[in-house]
């Protein structure tokens, strides 16, 4: 009954965290005592690698139901950020953009490890432009915040992710929904499942999102930003003996549709007459704010497949062995105006990635009263081809050379390939019957392998600049962990935690570098010390859960990337370990069932980031454009990390005569200031805001619901990210969605 590491912490912080030391956290627990009225339903969560109250987890985690992804109407990655502390998401170029603490992906090119990972049932998805999809017929999503390397295979310096789908039973269940809204929504969602034979069970899921454009083509007319997606999901679980189990997963999404364009905002050098300010597509942008204005559509293509095998095996009453082998094949191709402008030059961009990983990953797993602990072997191989390729897409007509070459004006083709092997392990042992002793340790080798092969027509497609470059380097590291939990009641748990990660060192794929020496160059790997002092309690009779985290944290050689104007390309990049970034925060999280029919959770996290000094060009800075401006980013904060963020979720069930019950509940969530540079200036930066959410819901005594919802009801214009577009000279961004509604009706059997 007891618990085991974590891995996140905090020490500059503690001073802060004595003084609510009183206080705790998550999003809907429980407490067992048979003197108390229990009215906290118990979420159990994997997040050490083993099952456990998610009061007894001491690491800073956020478990979100099956019942509250359905309630919250939640279908992507993206929606996580409205319900768990400390994390902003965002898209660019089809990538996730995940922060957590101000950690995320600081790269807009493929083959760039991210800060936060992403599991489905253990298995990674190793690249950002792959994780949009797997958020159906889900038990339960574990956020976890801070570095994770002694529980889990993948590196993460930020934070990790789990997808928890539902697995077969052997009885016969299931459930389907269907929901109807503005914007020609269609969506529907269901799943079924039982007992084959004796000893073989199986599970099959779907999920189908039809949806309008928020916005049109101004050329066109064709809607953008609309959602054509597919995700399928079949399980097999054989009970090969009463200790051994093996589950066979294989998954399956595509969408095709007109998403992740970029709109425009504004050109980046208004008035300039200078030849790498001047906006190619002046004189054509779009009117509408949610508007596209080109020749072309924008088209977002995207297909992935996985195969995942688990074995579980109980050795005796103290030791089990999992074993989870996954292999993923993703393909991406997005095509859109770099310009976003009716004016027809060469700057449409055909941008694709395919990428194939195989993991492996043997834990072996010890407990008893006292004494628990992991040991794990960890495999990881991925091969990457990026292709970016520009010109002109006349009228009419197709994909050609503006210049008349057979090959396009720009084409950029990268391989990338990854190798990593790692051992870690994870322990704690129980000093008293209060005083528990944790410690971890990992160490990892990893292999990078990338080449870059440029081709680049000049001077009106007279010139051709071809180069080919390639770079190796191998990286390893050792990180450890240790802290103490102390347990001085039964209804409160405090933590300690000091936690080190690395993300190894890696290289941009297509990014059009012609300069020889960085041409294909893999920078140093970055790393971060964590410390974390956190409380976990329960109050007033089981009702009322409140939890604390509170963290310090630094990172050196930090990785950033950005794109400039100029060069034969029209951009130039630059990725590099550019300086060191340090933070200091506080998360709190409450869940309190005020009545048996009342019942309220939310968050409130607080996050000081800062660069340090780092001398660099702005890519907004005009002055960039007639020589060497540098600016110095020390003091400013992290991209993604709004200051202070908080969200509010209540709920209000009306039990009926006919044993029907009716539920009304809402959501509120806010977020401060946030930049998507490290430059912080206006130009790319979103306002605070406050998204509020409402659903009233009926559900009968025979198992049928049927619910009436609203999102965004104050209808704010928010962007999710935005981006200085070196090649169109002007500012784009991605947008949240607008105010929408809809009804869902379902059926669980």
């Amino acid at each position: 009954m007891k618990y085991e590491t974590s891995k996140i912490d905090h020490y500059r912080f503690m001073v802060l965290g004595g003084v609510i030391a009183s206080l705790v956290y998550p999003v809907g627990m429980t407490y067992a005592d048979e003197d108390k009225e229990i009215r906290l339903d118990e979420i159990v969560v994997t997040a050490q690698k083993r099952e456990q109250s998610l009061q007894d987890v001491s690491t800073a985690v956020t478990a979100l139901t099956a019942s509250r992804l359905q309630d919250a109407g939640i279908s992507d990655i993206k929606s996580l950020q409205y319900y768990a502390p400390s994390v902003t998401i965002g898209t660019t170029f089809g990538f996730a953009n995940v922060f957590m603490r101000g950690l995320g992906l600081n790269n807009v090119f493929a083959n760039v490890d991210p800060s936060v990972t992403l599991y489905v049932d253990g298995a990674v998805i190793s690249q950002p432009s792959a994780q949009l999809f797997s958020f159906f017929d889900l038990e339960r999503v574990e956020v976890l915040r801070g570095p994770q390397g002694t529980l889990y295979g993948r590196n993460a310096t930020g934070g990790t992710i789990n997808l928890i789908a539902k697995k077969p039973t052997d009885e016969q269940e299931g459930y389907f929904r269907v929901t109807g809204g503005d914007y020609d929504l269609f969506q529907s969602e269901g799943a079924f499942g039982g007992q084959l034979t004796d000893r073989l069970s199986g599970r099959f899921a779907f999920q189908t999102i039809n949806r309008g454009g928020y916005g049109i083509n101004e050329v066109t007319g064709n809607d953008i930003d609309n959602a054509n997606q597919k995700g399928f999901r079949g399980q097999l679980l054989f009970h090969a003996s009463d200790d051994v189990d093996i589950l066979l997963s294989a998954e399956y999404g595509t969408e095709k549709d007109a998403a992740n364009g970029f709109l425009f905002k504004r050109k980046t050098f208004p008035g300039t007459t200078l030849p790498n300010g001047t906006a190619p597509g002046d004189g054509g942008f779009p009117t509408g704010l949610r508007n596209y204005a080109s020749n072309v559509d924008p088209a977002n293509d995207r297909e992935t497949f996985s195969l995942t095998g688990t074995i579980d095996w109980n050795i005796n009453e103290n030791l089990s062995l999992r074993n989870v082998v996954n292999y993923r094949d993703s393909d991406i191709a997005n095509f859109q105006d770099l310009d976003v402008s009716s004016i027809v030059n060469s700057t449409v961009q055909e941008f694709t990635i395919a990428s194939e990983q195989y993991s492996e990953e043997l834990q072996l797993i010890y407990t008893d009263e006292k004494f628990r602990a992991i040991g794990g072997f960890y495999y990881f191989k991925e091969n990457i081809l990026n292709r970016n390729r520009i010109d002109t897409l006349k009228l009419g007509g197709s994909f050609t050379s503006s210049s008349g070459n057979t090959e396009k004006r720009v084409d950029l083709t990268g391989t990338g390939s990854t190798k990593s092997w790692a051992l870690f392990w994870n322990a704690s042992y129980d000093l008293t019957d209060q005083l528990t002793f944790k410690a971890g340790g990992r160490y990892t080798k990893d292999t990078r392998d990338i080449t870059n092969d440029n081709i680049i027509w000049v001077a009106g497609g007279a010139v051709r600049l071809a180069a080919t470059f390639s770079d190796n380097k191998s990286f390893t590291d050792y990180n450890n962990e240790v802290g103490l939990e102390w347990r001085p009641t039964e209804d409160m748990m405090a933590y300690y935690t000091y936690s080190e990660g690395f993300k190894a060192g890696s290289g941009q794929l297509a990014s059009g570098i012609l300069n020889p020496a960085i041409g294909a160059n893999i920078i140093k790997p970055e790393t971060i010390t964590n410390h974390e002092f956190g409380v976990k309690s329960i109050w007033l009779d089981g009702t009322f859960l409140l939890n604390l985290a509170t963290y310090y944290y630094k990172v050196n050689d930090i990785q950033l990337d950005r794109t400039v104007p100029g060069g034969p390309t029209g951009f130039r990049t630059f990725f590099e370990n550019a300086t060191s970034q340090k933070a200091k925060g506080v998360e709190i999280e409450a869940t309190w069932a005020a009545t048996d029919n009342l019942r309220f959770n939310g968050a409130v996290s607080y996050q000081d980031t800062e660069f340090g000094a780092f001398l660099t060009s702005d890519p907004t800075n005009v002055l960039n454009l007639t020589g060497t401006a540098l600016v110095d980013i020390a003091g400013n904060s992290a991209r993604q990390a709004p200051k202070w963020a908080w969200n509010l979720h209540g709920s209000y069930d009306i039990p009926l005569e006919n044993d029907a019950t009716i539920t009304l509940s809402g959501d509120a969530s806010y977020k401060g200031e946030q930049f998507f540079s490290e430059f912080n200036n206006s130009l790319l930066q979103q306002d605070a805001y406050t998204m509020f959410d409402a659903r009233i819901r009926y559900t009968s005594s025979d198992h049928w619901t049927v619910e009436v919802w609203g999102k965004n009801l104050s209808n704010n214009f928010v962007e999710s990210g935005n981006f200085a577009l070196a090649t169109g000279r002007i500012v784009v961004r991605t947008l949240l969605p607008p105010r929408t509604w809809g009804i869902t009706a379902g059926y669980t059997f």
